[in-house]
Order: structure tokens, then sequence, then C-alpha cells
């Protein structure tokens, strides 16, 4: 049976493994940051630790590791959200997930299997949203816009520069006040097509306060 003190680097370890995941999604401005994946690889890391030493060594490690996933996916689905017309979330989730594998590997003594996967989880995370980007712009992409109008802003003027443009909407919701109002606009932009002309077009309609593109 391992010492106190090699169980307790093992959760050092997990602490580092799971900041390095949290780290990038703090630097994205997702909700579930730093503190929340550090607390996840150490929690699963002690869980796992629990039950394998912690009853004499009569413990069952990978029933416990299968209540982590369970009980994970709980704490996933509460990072996805609908903002909009648009799902959010799913990678943070995902993230939430992968680095709670991270630290029930550290918690088992695989320490190379869980800095490697969190290399590769931290690649994926930074490294392919480059990569993602450049795809977009040879494929067709859903973008969601949100445009802050004046009092009886007429929506057809959205269609008629959608059909223009060869743009499929794919949402629209609006919502009224006394002051302006509010409409979401969800599209499907055809292949090499740059958002910033689909802004643009929409900046110029009468009625038209600001646009934001929701990335």
């Amino acid at each position: 049976m391992p010492s106190d003190i090699e169980l307790l680097g093992r959760l050092l370890l997990a602490t580092v493994l799971g900041g390095a995941v949290g780290v990038e999604r703090e630097l994205a401005d997702q909700p579930a940051g730093l503190r929340t994946h550090i607390l996840l690889t150490v929690g699963a890391c002690l869980f796992t630790i629990i039950s394998a030493y912690g009853f004499g060594g009569v413990g069952d490690p990978s029933r416990l590791a299968a209540q982590i996933v369970t009980g994970i996916g709980f704490l996933g689905g509460g990072a996805i959200v609908r903002h909009g017309l648009t799902v959010r979330g799913v990678t943070t989730a995902a993230s939430i997930w992968a680095t709670a594998a991270i630290g029930v590997a550290v918690g088992a003594g695989r320490y190379l299997l869980a800095t490697g996967g969190t290399v590769l989880v931290v690649a994926t995370l930074v490294g392919l949203r480059a990569l993602r980007d450049r795809l977009q712009r040879w494929s067709v992409s859903r973008e969601e816009f949100v445009l802050s109008t004046r009092a009886g802003f007429d929506v057809e003027q959205i269609a008629e520069l959608a059909r223009r443009e060869k743009v499929a909407i794919r949402g629209l919701e609006r919502e009224e006040s006394d002051g302006g109002g509010r409409v979401v606009l969800v599209a499907k932009l055809p292949a090499r097509y740059r958002p910033e002309r689909l802004i643009d077009g929409l900046t110029r309609l009468d009625g038209v306060r600001e646009v934001d593109w929701e990335r």
C-alpha cells in the first residue's frame, strides 16, 4: 500500500493536471473554469484513492470509477445552457468529463497515462480551435447574430438581405419593448462566406442600432 506522502503527491499532481485544463477554459471565458476543473480532478482522485486503499485494500476501485462517471454526467449537464437559439457549453461539459477521468487515472497511480491524457485534452481545446476556424472558412457555418433595433423595426428586411446574400435563416426570435427591440438571428452561411459581410449588411438595415456576433 502506498504511503500517505505518495497519496498526497497524487492529489497534488491531480491539482496540477486539472488546473492545466481549467486554465484553458478560464481563458476561453467558460462558466466552468480553473477552480471547477481542479476540484473535479482532486475529488475524482480522492474517491479513487479511498476506494482502493481506504478500506484495507478490500475495496473495488472499478465500481467507484463507474459511479464517478455517472455523477460527472450530471455536473457536465449543468454546463450546457441554451443561449438564444443555440446551445452552448458542450465542449466545457466534455472537458469536465475528461478531467474527471484524469483524476481517476492519477488516483489509480497511472501517472504517465494521466499526464498524457492532460496533454491531449489541452491540445484538443487549444490547438484544434485554430484548425476549426480554418475549416469553417471552407465549409458552411452556423452563426448567431443579435440585433438591437428601434421600435417598429421590420424583420422582413432581414429575410430580403438573406435572400440577396444566399444565406439560409435557421432561426429568428424577436423581443419588442417601448424603446426598441432585440432580434436573435441564427443563419447558415455559405462556404467561404465571411460573417463580417453579413454583419455589415445587417448594420445598414433601417432601424438597426447595433449588431453583435455571438461566437
